[in-house]
């Protein structure tokens, strides 16, 4: 053991008589001073005769001499009993990263690996294009990076990313913000055009990307460390824009955020995804006989004056057909070509309560250009969150099929001016379920990303609680995996490969800002450490503490809660400080106040006319 390395020094090779050492690992021997050094996780060096071998240490084990419990227990009876004084030995086996040889590693003894290794190990030195993923932390208290290959990651090579574990204790969207935020800046250090469009699905995580951390969720120093050795500058996304579904009316959004874009759609827009609002549309012969010959002659009609493109036009047509018809009914029950009476009325029922049904998405007139989604906004280094979650199932699918179809088909056709595009959708165990869904269509467009997507340079990022049960299509066709904490059931169910017991137990008690991760470059699979998002996430811990002060003014934490709704939380704090009664803290947020709007039942003007009842 070289003196120069005697810091470093964590124990000797072991080399058993039998099985004898495989290619691909190997086991050393603890120093009882290093012992508590060394655990899962950590890089390691072997310095052989034949040179270095880096590893990741896998897994632990204890060996003492004790052939039975009875032993253990007569040694404690005696005074000075040989057997009760031996020490045990641990032993910790390591996955091979690196070697320059692919033979069994030889004796020699073992090191903390220094960054220069890791990062061999991992093969940045192979990488055109790295996008820093996370640190691992050495042996001495540094934290090295661990970079993936973009064009594996993004495409065209490979593509696609598959985040798993527990809801609220993997930080699941946590992780895929910062490796969004690298993945950008990467971008630009590596002439590569990248820009990202985000589905929100639920909550607010995702759609407050451009603003500062809330109270009590500020960065600490290891956060702020991590963020410098990812090369990343710890602030929120420069270029965002936020889309959503408009209100009943066109005045305002769905979203919680009151500058997003209204998502505002007509007839001919939405016509290509009635499935997705019936499903089943498809199964009855006669209706889908009626949509078939609806939409060649006349929702595609080249005569404009017959042409019935709007909601608003959909339901004259059905008022004049009905009218006529039920005039005729009693001599000739054909209402119009071949269709019965009573499947336009079935087909009415359903098309002219699709406006009421998606609570403002659809427009009865012709959509304007600047209520839709438009490609020229998808720039270089552009963030798009499309936010959707306070929108039933179904419409969300709606949403979700039509934006991914435009920039699927605009991105074959070379239409962007990005070179690679992020498509982030959460919940896949929703979206692409292994078995069964009543989102299927849904599936089927993820299925296509997922297959094709890379050839077009567009990459699927997933988060899901058990990819085990997301599809496999979708899962196995991506080129890296991270997972977060994980159930036992979870990570024994085979689609991860082989765990050790050592990983599996990191694994399953892996805490907040840890991921594993599985990408070609790594033997076997890499935790890593990630910071605290640098922008803001979920609501303010600070709204909790400010509550408290509450208590002098006798009022309750949910009627405080409801009190604050929808006020900036610096107007909040300000009126806290600067009131010393609840008339006066009431008085300073009454006049900032503004209704939720998506707690709020917002109706359209009624159409009901009162002199024909049946119109109900």
């Amino acid at each position: 053991m070289p003196s120069s390395n005697i810091d470093q020094y964590l124990g000797k090779v072991y080399l058993p008589s039998t099985p004898g050492t495989p290619v691909g690992k190997f086991e050393f021997i603890l120093s009882s001073e290093t012992l508590g050094i060394v655990e899962i996780g950590l890089p390691v060096t072997a310095v052989t005769s034949e040179g270095v071998v880096v590893g990741v240490v896998t897994d632990m084990r204890v060996l003492g001499n004790s052939g039975s419990p009875i032993e253990i227990e007569l040694s404690g009876r005696f005074p000075g009993d040989r057997i009760g004084e031996l020490d045990d030995i641990c032993i910790a086996t390591a996955q091979v990263f690196y070697s320059e040889f692919i033979r069994p590693v030889r004796s020699g003894y073992v090191r903390n690996a220094t960054s220069e290794e890791l990062s061999l190990a991992t093969g940045a030195h192979k990488l055109s294009w790295p996008v820093i993923a996370g640190a691992v932390k050495l042996g001495n208290g540094e934290f090295s990076p661990v970079s993936l290959d973009g064009s594996s990651l993004l495409g065209p090579e490979s593509a696609h990313l598959m985040i798993g574990g527990l809801s609220g204790q993997a930080a699941k969207t946590s992780f895929a913000g910062v490796l969004l935020k690298s993945a950008l800046e990467s971008g630009k250090r590596s002439d590569k055009k990248v820009a990202a469009i985000i589905f929100n699905v639920k909550g607010e995580d995702l759609v407050w990307l451009d603003k500062d951390p809330s109270i009590g969720y500020e960065l600490s120093d290891t956060d702020k460390v991590l963020y410098k050795t990812m090369q990343l500058t710890p602030e929120p996304f420069k270029d965002v824009t936020v889309f959503a579904p408009s209100l009943p009316g066109g005045q305002g959004t769905r979203s919680v955020r009151e500058d997003a874009v209204p998502l505002r759609w007509d007839l001919m827009q939405v016509w290509p995804y009635l499935k997705y609002f019936f499903p089943w549309m498809h199964e009855d012969e006669k209706l889908s006989a009626f949509i078939a010959e609806f939409s060649e002659l006349c929702l595609k009609s080249k005569n404009p004056a017959t042409r019935i493109d709007t909601f608003g036009k959909l339901a004259a047509w059905f008022d004049e057909i009905l009218k006529v018809g039920d005039m005729a009914e009693n001599t000739n029950p054909v209402a119009w070509r071949s269709h019965h009476i009573a499947t336009i009325r079935r087909v009415r029922r359903m098309l002219t309560t699709l406006p009421a049904r998606c609570g403002g998405l659809l427009t009865d007139i012709s959509s304007y250009k600047e209520n839709d989604l438009q490609l020229d906004s998808i720039t270089e280094g552009s963030v798009t969150v499309v936010d959707i979650a306070n929108m039933s199932l179904d419409v969300q699918s709606v949403v979700i099929a039509r934006i991914l179809d435009k920039l699927l088909k605009a991105s074959e056709e070379g239409s962007l001016s990005i070179d690679n595009l992020i498509v982030f959708v959460d919940e896949l165990n929703t979206w692409a379920p292994s078995q069964g869904s009543e989102n299927s269509s849904i599936k089927r467009i993820l299925q296509k990303i997922a297959t094709q997507g890379r050839y077009a340079g567009v990459s699927l990022w997933g988060c899901g609680q058990k990819l085990s049960k997301v599809d496999e299509m979708v899962r196995d066709n991506a080129a890296t995996k991270a997972l977060g904490m994980t159930s036992d059931s979870e990570i024994s169910s085979g689609v991860y490969g082989k765990i050790s017991t050592g990983v599996a137990e990191r694994l399953a008690t892996l805490p907040k800002g840890h991921m594993l991760l599985w990408h070609y470059l790594f033997r076997a699979s890499i935790a890593v450490q990630f910071p605290r998002p640098s922008w803001k996430t979920g609501k303010s811990i600070g709204s909790n503490i400010q509550s408290k002060k509450l208590g002098h003014f006798g009022l309750e934490s949910d009627k405080f809660a409801n009190m604050i709704d929808s006020i900036p939380e610096e107007v909040v704090n300000s009126a806290l400080e600067n009131s010393t009664s609840l008339k006066e803290f009431r008085e300073s947020i009454l006049s900032v106040k503004s209704p939720d709007m998506t707690q709020l039942a917002v109706h359209e003007k009624s159409t009901f006319d009162s002199s024909n009842p049946y119109e109900l």
